[in-house]
């Protein structure tokens, strides 16, 4: 047995802070609790798919093991050396960039290994080759990354394996990461609590879930296989290696259409009788010429010209796949079909990218001018080859926003249209839903609870006439103190009902209220990064940690919390979340702010709280005022 250390491959003493830093910078770029699945399966779906030589069959097989809290990935590839996995572990080290270049592969950044290997305090690799077999296992990673003194990095130990041992058979790759406390996501049971679920995420979040077209250059096909094991049983399931777009796998007795074909087929005719009024959702994956013809004349601020458009849509193969469903309740179907619990949003209508065959964590809701419930019944995915995306694939180059700006709209616009006349009508309400309180019992209690102080002096009456009792409620309220002055310093650029954050706020302190200034004061120079950030809504601002615990939210995405009441500091699903006072104008950082919190996995990052109960009660104090 030797050890091996990977970060000696690229520092010394003197630049051991750097290093750390850079591996720190890697693994916060990875947010979205599918990252710890998709990096493994891309670098087996890499080697299996691009690999001379090997079986006629690129086999990958992914085990959840919820009962140990781990997850392995196997693939029947060359394996690696030991020398290459020494060098692979350490940040931004790799040799995948010429095959990237070729369209051969997806990950090239060297980075998913540094990820897997210091972003959990378990990680073990066994892999063979024609010329040797050993097992690496590096323990400790994620506590040396979250070690704020001069802890020592991990060391890895390396033990060749004799002939007949190990799990590996032939030549392969087994990787195996166990998750804990300090990791993201904690909990593998909580993240994929179903085999079903693991399914879609595996296909609609991973590299084994094949976006064509464009088609991807391959050497063989793929096969997947799951093993969920949870509570000492096994399923074994056979995942089809493709993406799952919104129309596939639906319950018996839900209809679509490929209205793409359908108007190649029947060009300039009418739906037939049988036809019209039929289907629950239509669908059409768009080719060059169709986008081109809808683009028209059209341009964008960096694709100026009808000749820059089509460049870009040529060089990169541009397809576009949209679906336009019967009513938003398509969505709730969805969820049911494919197993997705109901805190999740990876079946939510939103725009999508894939690259080179694979799907981005990357989403964004539609921006579209005419909403009305267009935005909740479409779902566009836009597919390109040769786009390099950032860490992580959270992100992608400006010339892809600016094609999405350009083309969104129309799209989305072109897919209602079509699809109207063969849509089935929505079903009316029938029945009251649970619960339901007609609207006159309701004010009648809810004016029990009248909103105290309802006049604030130097700014005036509020005509919201109860107390906060919901979320709506406090968005209302912030909205009309927004428009007496108190918030004018905070400006809204949207507010969402079905987008991940409710609201995205700019921050201008050059407009701040003199009582606001004097009573809650922060900073008027901020870099400008700091000068807007995502904005939540809240009735009680403690709930935002079930959100983050159940991964509907990232606490590292949110600047601002808005709530009627803070409530208490809280744990819940093994992290907690703590509020205090700011203690002086820097803390506070922005005017206004009435509490700061924090998240005990949430790291350094501070999330800025406006309580309105706590900051009405001082504006409607004379005395203060």
């Amino acid at each position: 047995m030797r050890e091996i250390q990977p970060l000696t491959t690229l520092t010394d003493n003197d630049t051991r802070t750097w290093v750390k830093q850079r591996v720190i910078n890697v693994i916060r770029s990875y947010h979205n609790a599918a990252d710890v699945i998709a990096e493994p399966i891309q670098n087996a779906v890499d080697e299996v798919l691009s690999a001379p030589d090997i079986a006629p069959i690129g086999d990958v097989r992914i085990v959840f093991d919820t009962d140990e809290n781990r997850i392995s990935v196997r693939d029947n590839g060359r394996g690696m050396s030991s020398a290459d996995v020494e060098r692979y572990l350490a940040p931004d080290v790799g040799n995948k960039r010429a095959a990237f270049l070729k369209g051969l592969v997806r990950g090239h950044k060297g980075v998913g290994l540094t990820f897997l290997a210091y972003g959990f305090n378990l990680f073990e690799i066994e892999s063979r080759t024609e010329s040797e077999h050993y097992i690496v296992r590096l323990e400790g990673g994620r506590k040396w990354v979250e070690d704020e003194g001069d802890m020592e990095p991990p060391v890895g130990r390396l033990e060749e394996i004799e002939l007949g041992g190990g799990r590996l058979q032939g030549t392969g790759t087994i990787v195996t990461i166990a998750l804990g406390p300090q990791s993201k996501p904690r909990s593998l049971r909580h993240a994929f609590p179903s085999a079903a679920f693991a399914v879609t995420a595996i296909r609609n979040q991973t590299a084994a879930g094949i976006i064509e077209p464009p088609r991807i250059p391959k050497e063989r096909d793929l096969n997947v296989t799951l093993e969920y094991r949870s509570h000492s049983e096994t399923q074994t399931i056979n995942v089809a290696p493709t993406y799952r777009h919104p129309h596939n796998d639906l319950q018996e007795g839900y209809q679509t259409l490929d209205i793409g074909a359908w108007l190649r087929k029947n060009r300039n005719s009418e739906p037939s009788p049988k036809e019209r009024r039929a289907y629950h959702a239509c669908y059409w994956r768009m080719n060059r010429n169709e986008l081109l013809e809808l683009i028209g004349n059209r341009t964008s601020e960096q694709l100026s010209t009808r000749e820059e458009i089509e460049e870009f849509v040529d060089k990169h193969d541009v397809h576009v796949y949209t679906l336009f469903a019967y009513s938003a309740k398509y969505r709730e179907h969805l969820g049911e079909s494919w197993s997705i619990p109901g805190n999740r949003q990876l079946h939510y209508p939103a725009i999508r990218i894939g690259t080179d065959g694979m799907i981005s964590s990357w989403s964004r809701e539609m921006s579209l001018t005419h909403r009305g419930f267009n935005v909740d019944r479409t779902w566009l995915l836009y597919t390109f080859r040769g786009i390099e995306p950032d860490l992580g694939r959270k992100d992608f180059p400006p010339e892809v926003h600016d094609f999405l700006d350009l083309t969104e709209e129309i799209v989305s616009n072109e897919i209602a249209r079509q699809s109207r006349p063969f849509m089935r009508p929505t079903a009316p309400r029938t029945t009251t839903p649970e619960g339901y309180i007609p609207p006159q019992i309701k004010a009648y209690k809810r004016r029990e609870n009248p909103l105290s102080p309802a006049y604030l002096p130097n700014f005036g009456e509020i005509c919201l006439r109860t107390e906060p009792a919901s979320e709506q409620d406090v968005i209302a309220l912030y909205s009309e103190l927004t428009g007496l002055g108190v918030f004018r310093h905070f400006k809204p650029v949207f507010y969402s009902g079905f987008d991940f954050y409710d609201s995205y706020f700019e921050y201008s302190p050059e407009s701040v209220d003199r009582t606001v200034r004097r009573l809650y004061p922060g900073e008027d120079d901020l870099d400008v990064r700091a000068m807007e950030g995502v904005a939540e809504f809240k009735y009680r601002g403690d709930s935002v940690i079930e959100d983050v615990v159940r991964s509907v939210k990232r606490w590292t995405d949110m600047t601002f919390l808005v709530c009627w009441d803070i409530g208490k500091d809280r744990k819940y699903g093994g992290d907690e979340i703590t509020f205090t006072e700011p203690g002086s104008a820097s803390d506070r950082l922005y005017h206004g702010v009435t509490h700061l919190a924090r998240l005990q996995t949430g790291g350094e990052h501070t999330v800025f709280v406006i309580s309105l109960k706590d900051l009405m009660r001082r504006l409607g104090n004379e005395d203060e005022v």
